[in-house]
């Protein structure tokens, strides 16, 4: 599951993600500094980091989710379905990384879209390191934007990466993006969305392809996104529009639920990380001003109780 959304305002934007999985899972804020091995390097070491970054992963552990660097890129993982897309052996001739620590490795050595474009082509996704060990391969694709506002999608396909500018600023799950590019041109007419009836005509369901036309005619149809408080404002009331509640989609799997365990969002100018959890209505804010010391990683960990603010 989980869906991507990008808001618009003068001079920058805001990037959130709804964070929905099939069981609860431990996840904090967690800022990884310039210089950092970022990656593990399946040739064998680590990739380091060249610049700092900030985001929200899983127990502690160093992988990424979503985040956003010192150069305002921003990124964020969604599962993605599909087989035989990732190469079961390493490229000698480049750079190999796993699509585990693939957000930590752009985030950590580029600075805007035009860098990711320039190292995609030498960056390898394997299966497996040189010594023919398996690693942790999620199926993710990934949404990136920078401080100038462009955006794209990269995709494992046909054991390679597959590059989509995305002038719509949505993400959600298979199938791929330029499936979901062409239901919502014949959707919506983009130049006149004013014309679509959203109240009745918009699509109800969870499914990808549902949140993706959803969460981009509500995002285009917000208003008064003069500043980035404004938009982000808007841009938690999109999300919690596309948000899973506890409860309604059972998993036997794991005997729990499939639901949203946390909305996130950044601010490309300031680099801000808010993060909404799935027990409060309360945001929580993070900087990498608040860092006490840039040179050492350092977790954060998120209030989970439902709190009130009292007006004074």
């Amino acid at each position: 599951m989980c869906t991507g959304v990008k808001i618009n305002y003068p001079g920058g934007h805001v990037v959130g993600r709804t964070m929905d999985l099939e069981a609860p899972v431990d996840y904090n804020i967690l800022y990884l500094p310039k210089g950092y091995p970022v990656a593990e390097n399946l040739l064998g070491g680590y990739h380091h980091s060249q610049y700092k970054m900030l985001g929200v992963g899983f127990r502690n552990m160093d992988p990424l989710k979503d985040g956003v660097n010192e150069h305002g890129l921003i990124g964020i993982t969604n599962d993605f379905g599909g087989f035989g897309l990732y190469d079961n052996k390493v490229d000698e001739s480049k750079t190999n990384v796993s699509a585990f620590y693939f957000m930590n490795y752009i985030l950590g050595n580029c600075q805007n879209i035009d860098e990711v474009l320039e190292v995609i082509p030498s960056i390898h996704l394997s299966s497996h390191d040189i010594n023919g060990t398996k690693v942790i391969t999620p199926i993710f694709h990934f949404m990136f934007t920078d401080a100038e506002g462009k955006c794209i999608v990269i995709e494992p396909f046909k054991k390679s990466l597959k590059v989509y500018e995305n002038p719509y600023g949505i993400m959600t799950n298979a199938p791929k993006f330029s499936s979901h590019a062409r239901l919502l041109e014949t959707t919506f007419d983009r130049k006149n969305l004013d014309k679509f009836n959203g109240a009745k005509d918009l699509p109800g369901g969870y499914d990808p392809k549902s949140r993706f036309l959803k969460a981009y005619y509500l995002a285009q149809q917000t208003l008064d996104n003069r500043n980035s408080k404004n938009a982000f404002g808007n841009l938690y009331r999109v999300l919690s529009a596309v948000a899973l509640p506890k409860g309604f989609i059972p998993n036997q799997k794991y005997h729990s639920y499939t639901y949203t365990v946390y909305l996130s969002a950044y601010d490309s100018q300031s680099k801000r990380l808010t993060i909404q959890v799935a027990e409060s209505q309360t945001v929580f804010s993070f900087t990498f001003d608040n860092i006490k010391d840039l040179n050492e990683r350092q977790v954060i960990y998120i209030p989970q109780t439902f709190t009130f603010q009292k007006i004074e």
